[in-house]
């Protein structure tokens, strides 16, 4: 009897980690879909802050640079090595966002109630706002008898 055997295996355990070949590793799947969970889950939660702060700030000068700041600072924390990329990229975002911004800023956009007061309008003389033409009357529906609508249609299945 070897006592060799017993004794490496007491003095050298695998580790926990340790998977056989072949073998699944439920800790590392439920891990990486965690993993996966929380990216989505910060993803989403910037969205709907971005989709507030575009409503809150639709009126601001920089109302797209400041979201593109968030959007580079969000890339940045979440994928490290960007940190190695040249710094050209993100100031060329930033850049752009913000000529979009004077854009915008020397063409202003039609302001909500402008188009509120044509839909008003449209309203009080009844044409449709999209393409100015009247609608459609609704046409009262033929009224028919019990008896038209339970006539049997001849010709149609087997005779007998």
């Amino acid at each position: 009897m070897s006592t060799t055997a017993t004794t490496a295996q007491t003095l050298d355990p695998p580790p926990d980690s340790w998977v056989a070949p072949g073998a699944s590793d439920g800790f590392a799947t439920a891990g990486l879909i965690t993993l996966l969970l929380l990216l989505f889950l910060v993803i989403y939660l910037y969205a709907v802050f971005d989709r507030y702060a575009e409503h809150k700030g639709s009126r601001t000068p920089i109302r797209t640079t400041i979201p593109t700041m968030l959007v580079i600072g969000l890339a940045y924390d979440l994928v490290p090595p960007l940190r190695d990329v040249s710094l050209l990229l993100p100031l060329t975002l930033i850049f752009a966002a913000f000529a979009y911004d004077v854009v915008l800023w020397m063409k202003p956009e039609p302001a909500a109630d402008e188009t509120l007061q044509e839909e008003e309008t449209a309203a009080a003389e009844n044409i449709s706002p999209a393409n100015g033409t009247p609608p459609a009357k609704e046409q009262p529906i033929a009224e028919q008898s019990v008896a038209d609508l339970q006539t049997p249609v001849e010709g149609i299945g087997a005779s007998a």
